[in-house]
């Protein structure tokens, strides 16, 4: 019998195993890979990922593990317009954002959760939710060759776009639970890469490329350090499917493209292109019911215009820590409780997913893109608007107000 079972052991389900333990709470957390694994990612980690990292003690074994500072953005339009922007200072020595394999970025976060006393079950496969009636009180588990049930009264969803809990869920009648809403998902890929040029090393830069054959999503380079890169590519579905797009070929074809083949010249690919769903936040799953929290890709939290979604992972399990041991003071784990949770998550997150979702709408504008990157090179206003973009929503702000164009046009 434990306070809490949590699924999945990536940032958002080990950062609430985490906080959990820390809180005296008995906690469990299964993932079935064994750690260190591989993620499918962005390799990104910046703005509120930061602030949990900070409070987890994270940023000194983050300095130690194989990763590269990320120290502003480079931006470029449809119309080969760049603009290079950097973040607001961290503190030093740490840089203002990292960018780091999920295979050794998931393993610091999960040596949180077990320096805190969480305990940790890997290769350890949900086949199933326990019920009495209406209300989740844990979960059923296949492991070394046997299944075994595990009681809770509060089990937590983390185990990303394609939940097992999710789809246990839904399955059990809970409203809302779809796997997948074209017009709210992204598709993405991600491509491994030595030796790509034209990259800081000394403070490198994620870098956003808005190409005109790619539009509305973008194609992405981020330096990994020692020379390697994480390179790859995101569309919306919908748009994948309205445009019949072949999303690898179009990958390999912005490699190739006359803007960076240059900088691939004498490069080499790290493995296969690989793909992964990333649910948007412009559509959370519900998070919350008899028994019950989702957290992370599994609530559908992933930012709609950057596609980031390990900071908002990273919050929602924090907050997830908070009302299970809220429930457990109270003793109530129930639907009507447990939804305090959610608003606290839609408090910290919901207004920044709806400017994100507003701007992801905006960039179908190429001339309008091309413009804002174009006058970014020019205007102070502009390059800090979006220096600060993914951490400042009352800057973020500026970008869906007509105001802030009819002043950049006029500029």
């Amino acid at each position: 019998m434990y306070d809490a079972v949590i699924v999945g052991a990536g940032p958002g389900g080990a950062t609430a195993a985490a906080f959990m333990a820390r809180r005296g709470l008995r906690v469990l957390l299964l993932d079935r890979e064994a750690f260190p694994r591989d993620k499918v990612c962005g390799d990104g980690v910046a703005g509120r990922s930061i602030e949990v990292m900070q409070r987890l003690g994270m940023i000194e074994p983050m300095l130690a593990a194989p990763h590269a500072g990320a120290w502003g953005v480079t931006f470029s339009g449809p119309y080969g317009d760049e603009v290079a922007v950097p973040f607001r200072q961290a503190d030093p020595p740490a840089p203002p954002g990292f960018v780091c394999d999920r295979l050794t970025f998931d393993a610091l976060v999960l040596d949180q959760a077990v320096k805190a006393g969480a305990e940790v079950w890997t290769e350890a496969t949900v086949t199933g939710l326990l019920r009495e009636g209406a209300r989740i009180v844990g979960v059923r588990v296949r492991r070394g060759g046997s299944e075994v049930e595990v009681h809770a009264p509060l089990t937590v969803g983390a185990d990303g776009a394609y939940s097992v809990v999710v789809r246990e869920l839904g399955a059990a009648g809970v409203a809302g639970m779809d796997q997948l809403d074209e017009r709210h998902y992204c598709a993405g890929l991600r491509w491994y890469w030595r030796g790509v040029t034209g990259i800081d090393e000394a403070r490198p830069r994620y870098e956003l490329h808005f190409v005109d054959e790619a539009i509305p999503g973008y194609f992405w380079i981020f330096p990994l350090g020692g020379g390697r890169a994480n390179v790859g590519i995101g569309m919306l579905s919908a748009e994948i499917k309205k445009r019949d797009i072949q999303l690898k070929p179009l990958l390999e074809q912005m490699v190739a493209h006359p803007r960076f083949r240059e900088r691939f010249v004498g490069a080499a690919p790290e493995g296969k292109i690989r793909g992964w769903g990333l649910p948007f936040g412009s559509k959370p799953r519900p998070m919350a019911g008899d028994g019950w929290l989702l957290v992370g890709d599994a609530a559908s939290l992933i930012d709609p215009f950057t596609g980031e979604g390990i900071g908002h992972a990273m919050v929602s399990g924090e907050f997830a820590a908070e009302w299970a041991e809220r429930a457990k003071a109270a003793q109530d784990f129930s639907a009507a409780f447990l939804g305090g949770y959610r608003r606290a998550v839609m408090a910290e997150l919901g207004s920044g997913l709806r400017l994100s979702h507003a701007v992801q709408r905006l960039c179908r504008w190429k001339w309008l893109l091309n413009t804002v990157f174009r006058k970014a090179g020019r205007s102070e206003e502009v390059a800090h608007t979006l220096s600060v973009m993914f951490e400042d929503e009352a800057v973020r702000k500026k970008l869906v107000s007509p105001m802030f164009y009819l002043r950049l046009l006029a500029a």
